[in-house]
């Protein structure tokens, strides 16, 4: 994740109590270490992204057919990757912004999606958006890799931003021994994020999930409500829960 400063903290009087105080200490040695070797790691395996996407991208495709969103609600893909989530909302007719902070992976994506307005940023850069500036933010399998600061830090920020839905797919709980190692060689945070049931982490951001389902045996998907927003209820025929 390209910046490297402690990021500005949310605009007075725009983040629900929750998220008050949720900027972490961002400008230390140790986190920015930590940063520097996620950018490295993501960067090496970027050739092997195509497996994964072949696998991610049906599901993407499905979840979005059964929420049905409007496609004239703009999207904020946050850390798109090789923009395999942000290509199933592209094919829905939505305006996708993307960000990451892999140079490789973000040009993969840029391949894929030449129209899409695809962006070189850290996480700690989100307070540079605007309060709102999208109707939904989306997050696909990047919680379980931050620690539990910058994980909480970026759910706020996604409740901050979206004016309407926030979007998050990742572990529900803990996978099978492959998919433990697969996340102990990418960092050290998978364990604590799936101890733990997804709507209480949403729930102190702010957020309230009010749809869930599986993507597999091992994905899940849920769709949150900014907790100062009152959106109309979403028709779909999706499954519910938590």
């Amino acid at each position: 994740m390209s910046g490297a400063g402690r990021p500005p903290g949310p605009a007075a009087g725009t983040q629900d109590q929750p998220c008050r105080g949720a900027v972490p200490e961002l400008d230390g040695a140790r986190s920015r270490a930590e940063r520097r070797r996620t950018r490295r790691f993501f960067n090496r395996v970027a050739p092997a992204f195509h497996v994964i996407d072949r696998n991610l991208l049906p599901a993407y495709r499905e979840v979005l057919a059964t929420l049905g969103l409007d496609p004239a609600l703009t999207v904020l893909d946050v850390a798109t990757g090789t923009g395999t989530l942000a290509l199933a909302f592209a094919e829905r007719g939505h305006t996708v912004t993307g960000i990451d902070f892999a140079e490789r992976l973000l040009a993969k994506a840029r391949r894929r999606l030449p129209g899409a307005d695809l962006r070189l940023m850290d996480l700690v850069e989100l307070p540079r958006f605007p309060d709102r500036s999208f109707d939904v933010v989306t997050t696909a399998y990047l919680l379980h890799g931050l620690p539990p600061d910058l994980r909480r830090f970026t759910l706020c920020e996604a409740g901050r931003l979206a004016r309407r839905h926030v979007l998050v797919f990742d572990y529900p709980g803990p996978g099978p021994w492959y998919v433990r190692i697969i996340e102990a060689i990418e960092g050290p945070h998978y364990p604590g994020f799936v101890a733990r049931p997804f709507a209480d982490l949403a729930a102190e951001a702010g957020l309230e999930v009010v749809l869930g389902g599986e993507t597999s045996r091992h994905g899940g998907w849920w769709l949150c409500r900014p907790g100062s927003l009152s959106p109309p209820p979403l028709e779909t025929s999706g499954p519910t829960g938590t």
